[in-house]
């Protein structure tokens, strides 16, 4: 994705792009190898404030051209016809004429857009969805500006479409800002946010990182068990100048190789978005001091906020996996794997170096390898064999 100057003061939105389009770019290979269409639901299309006249700067482009690329490579590499579905939804009436406009220009793909909340058309999503037949695969995409109008109630239908899969924004900021209001309707409009009433107590007593976290984890639980889902993870995207989370994007599905898929979009996106937040920072310095600075924006840049979560989370996994090992005693790999994906910012890489360090430690085995495999590797029938009390190393926890 090229960023020119399109995200300029809304680095947070590209990095939100990057993770829809890399997601995207192997998702539709993968499922238009078993699937004859894709039907891609934008729930909150928008456009908002956009700068390139072609929108190409919108969720919905972004999303369409993904497809359109995978529907050519299978054409030429498997002699496949993917058929493209989009349905897109936006409330507001001059956002909507130009989604309209943009729509009604397309003609290699068929697509339907509505003018109305998303919480008035879930009949309508569902009817488009289905109306594709059983050999078309849904993604739904829900990218709201604030944390009401989705209430999880009313999305269930949308969450339950199986196939599909989901990637909601979790507009943590906001959230976390006004989650302890006292006003009755605000407080109604968590409760219906969340689907439940008993996640206000899981808040008790913990600090603000901890409560975020809880925060995500309760969401993302209720997600899973509405939609019946059998993975559900997230990614962390940051503010752009400011030390803290912006938001959360939080992704389910039915199947192992979308965890996978979006792990690793998740991890090239993170890449981005420490290069566009030193670009952002620098902007603001150069902005407050009136001078032009000698050096790129990434030379000598850190972000303490992103290392500091990454370690924490690293920790956390690391200990969970511990944990699997010393109770179980034999641990699939694909379930150690899952267990580490299940946190933001830690990725395969991550249990490779643990497995690695027990292995040459002495306190685990490593069983199904073949004779050619040097590491363990998911689909592959390995198992993590715990084999020694556990001693040496502590690892972090948080």
């Amino acid at each position: 994705m090229s960023q020119g100057n399109l995200y300029a003061g809304r680095e947070q939105t590209l990095v939100k792009h990057f993770v829809l389009q890399k997601y995207l770019e192997r998702f539709a290979r993968i499922v238009g190898r078993h699937w004859s269409s894709i039907t891609y639901v934008d729930c909150f299309a928008g456009p908002w404030k956009l700068r390139s006249p072609a929108l190409k700067d919108s969720s919905f482009s972004i999303a369409l051209e993904e497809l359109r690329k995978a529907r050519t490579t299978l054409a030429d590499k498997f002699g496949r016809t993917l058929k493209l579905r989009c349905f897109f939804l936006e409330k507001d009436r001059l956002a909507f004429q130009q989604l309209h406009s943009f729509a009604s220009g397309v003609r290699d793909a068929e697509i339907e857009t509505r003018n109305c909340e998303l919480e008035s058309a879930i009949d309508d999503i569902v009817t488009f969805v289905k109306r594709g037949g059983d050999d078309s695969f849904p993604f739904v995409f829900i990218d709201p500006t604030g944390w009401s109008g989705f209430a999880m109630n009313a999305i269930a239908p949308l969450l339950r479409l199986e196939p599909g899969e989901v990637l909601i924004n979790f507009m943590t900021e906001h959230i976390r800002r006004f989650i302890d209001s006292p006003l009755d309707e605000t407080r109604e409009s968590f409760e219906s946010l969340f689907g439940s009433v008993d996640f206000r107590q899981r808040l008790l007593g913990l600090n603000p990182l901890d409560r975020e976290d809880e925060l995500v984890n309760a969401y993302a639980e209720n997600v899973k068990k509405t939609g019946r889902f059998k993975y559900v993870c997230s990614a962390i995207v940051l503010h752009p100048e400011v030390d803290r989370t912006h938001f959360h994007l939080i992704y389910a599905t039915r199947n192992f190789r979308g965890v996978e898929v979006f792990k690793d979009a998740e991890e090239s996106a993170m890449a981005v978005q420490n290069l566009v937040r030193a670009d952002a920072q620098q902007r603001t310095r150069q902005r407050k001091t009136g001078q032009l600075e000698m050096f790129p924006s990434d030379v000598g840049h850190k972000s303490s906020i992103f290392d500091q979560l990454r370690d924490r989370y690293i920790g956390v996994a690391e200990s969970r996996v511990l944990a699997m090992l010393k109770s179980q005693g034999r641990v699939s790999y694909d379930d150690a794997l899952l267990s580490a994906w299940r946190l933001p910012l830690v990725w395969e890489s991550d249990l490779k170096l643990w497995v690695d360090d027990w292995v040459k430690s002495g306190r685990l085995k490593i069983e199904g390898m073949n004779p050619r495999q040097r590491v363990p590797k998911s689909g592959e029938s390995n198992f993590l064999v715990w084999s020694a009390p556990l001693s040496g190393r502590t690892p972090t926890t948080s």
